[in-house]
């Protein structure tokens, strides 16, 4: 049996089992680290990996928990993704495009994040174009990771997402029936799992993860706050995938009742289950939902030989050494005796040091002939270039769009749609995308104000430079009134048009701040 052990690392402590993955994920221990305890784990940094790991290895013994190699899952919110679209390439030359194109996007300079991708839907040879999902990870979290393991006394064997490990674990679930399996293996559907530092939504086809939000810790002060949020999460997924709605929502076990609140509210299938389902009994009820992650990675492992994001043995592309290197330093070590040695010997070296200047010129047209082949490489980078262009980044949109949205509550976005621009006869795109919101509002003004919000973003034009405007022709229509909007307040009904031009992912530098409410443990009964 090839034994793991799988720790999750959350805001609210350290979620760890051991076990088999042969022949499936086989739970044997499991050990809880919580805040609650005496002596609560420390928030992992660099300062404290060493501590933290020497305290985990004393947790590990205790629980009988035998020293193996480790796998590590972090959280929604320590990971920045990227959904990316390639042109079809080599295999070997994978890596490196995906690289690129990630690279553009992100706001992290790329020597301070590691970098895995994993292919999304049809990666078979006669496809098109080709999607991905790119993870980053800072490099000083994946340090401290190394550390902790390492005063552990344990090897990394490898560190992802946990919103992976949990789609991993929901089918743990359904193959051993700990949860009802959707009626098609291709129907889509959300794992949930909560705690007292927030929680994630996870959206699930085919057993492969296609989105992922986190779900911030404020809102667990309330249940009418979370129930919000994950409608806010269900209509973001709906407006990027129409094709493939939920069909059920799966929760890991937090407590009676909360299954049955979540269905009524939502209008969706929730199901519970038990992440450790048919092992280690002693563990409390309360907490075995928390192991979703943990067991999640194990599940993970079971399935191919390695996780589908590994930060700690990331995709590479795949180089080749330089054979002028070697002929070079040989060059060199012949100029240095031939002056140091005798003339029988400065003569012998004299005929090596020809020939060697005959080979680097041959080596040197060579390399020139690569130079000149590569040109056709380069303009396929630039091409790639402005085809990414050739967008909208939606999850920034909404972001922006939920920092515009007035702290009132005088107006609601109830519908959001997008369309791409048009591309004309000569191949351009003069916008990106033509958006249109659909809002509910108390009055009027609340409305024109969102409309100036808009405005107020486009770059401010400067004397003699070309500026491009973010958004075009944003107008607002309507204010009739509502008859069935869900509120009593917002009653009359607008419609925002704006045509949306792409922005450099460095671009979108709204940073809003909200003050939590007080945070408490665990979650409140249903008000």
């Amino acid at each position: 049996m090839s034994n793991f052990i799988a720790i999750d690392l959350e805001a609210g402590g350290v979620y760890a089992v051991s076990g088999g993955t042969r022949g499936g994920a086989k739970v044997l221990h499991a050990l809880a680290w919580t805040n609650t305890d005496e002596e609560p784990p420390p928030p992992l940094s660099a300062e404290t990996a060493k501590s933290f790991g020497e305290a985990l290895r004393a947790k590990l013994k205790d629980a009988g928990i035998a020293p193996a190699p480790v796998l590590v899952s972090v959280g929604r919110d320590r990971v920045i993704l990227k959904e990316l679209r390639h042109p079809p390439v080599p295999p070997a030359d994978e890596p490196a495009v995906i690289r690129f194109q990630a690279v553009k996007e992100m706001s992290e300079s790329p020597d301070d994040v590691v970098l895995d991708y994993v292919p999304i839907g049809d990666t078979s040879a006669g496809a098109g174009e080709r999607r991905a999902m790119a993870v980053m990870l800072r490099k000083d979290v994946l340090n401290a990771i190394t550390a902790m393991t390492t005063a552990a006394g344990l090897k990394l064997a490898g560190a992802t997402p946990r919103p992976y490990a949990v789609a991993a674990g929901l089918g743990r679930a359904f193959a051993l029936g700990a949860a009802p399996a959707p009626e098609q293996k291709t129907d889509t559907v959300a794992a949930l799992t909560l705690g007292p530092g927030g929680g994630e939504f996870t959206v699930v086809r085919g057993g492969e993860m296609v989105l992922t939000l986190a779900i911030p810790a404020p809102v667990m002060v309330s249940e009418a706050m979370l129930v919000a949020q994950l409608r806010r999460n269900l209509t973001v997924y709906a407006g990027q995938h129409p094709g493939h709605p939920i069909t059920a929502v799966y929760l890991a076990e937090v407590g009676p009742g909360w299954a049955g609140r979540l269905e009524t509210a939502l209008g969706v299938p929730v199901h519970d289950y038990d992440p450790l389902a048919g092992a280690v009994p002693k563990v409390p009820e309360h907490l075995r939902g928390r192991f979703a992650g943990a067991v999640g990675l194990l599940a993970a492992k079971a399935h191919a030989a390695d996780l589908p994001i590994n930060f700690a043995s990331p995709r590479q592309p795949r180089t080749t050494g330089d054979p002028g290197k070697r002929r070079l330093l040989f060059a060199a070590l012949a100029a240095v005796l031939l002056v140091g040695g005798s003339l029988a010997v400065g003569v012998l070296l004299r005929d090596w040091a020809v020939g060697g200047v005959e080979a680097l010129a041959a080596e040197r047209d060579e390399l020139k002939g690569r130079i000149e082949k590569g040109a056709a490489g380069a303009k396929q980078a630039d091409a790639i270039d402005a085809w990414t262009k050739r967008r909208v980044v939606y999850l920034d949109e909404l972001h922006d769009l939920a920092d515009r949205m007035p702290g009132d509550d005088s107006i609601r976005v109830t519908e959001i749609k997008s369309t791409p621009g048009q591309i004309t006869k000569d191949g351009k795109q003069p916008v990106q995308a033509n958006v249109e919101l659909r809002v509910a509002a108390v009055a009027g003004p609340p409305v024109h104000d969102l409309v100036s919000a808009f405005e107020n973003d486009n770059p401010r034009p400067e004397a003699g430079k070309v500026v491009n405007k973010y958004y075009i022709g944003t107008n607002p229509t309507g204010g009739g009134a509502l008859t069935s909007s869900g509120s009593s307040k917002h009653t009359q009904g607008f419609t925002v048009k704006t045509q949306v031009n792409y922005r450099e992912p460095n671009k979108y530098d709204r940073a809003p701040k909200f003050t939590p409410p007080k945070r408490s443990w665990g979650l409140p009964a249903s008000q």
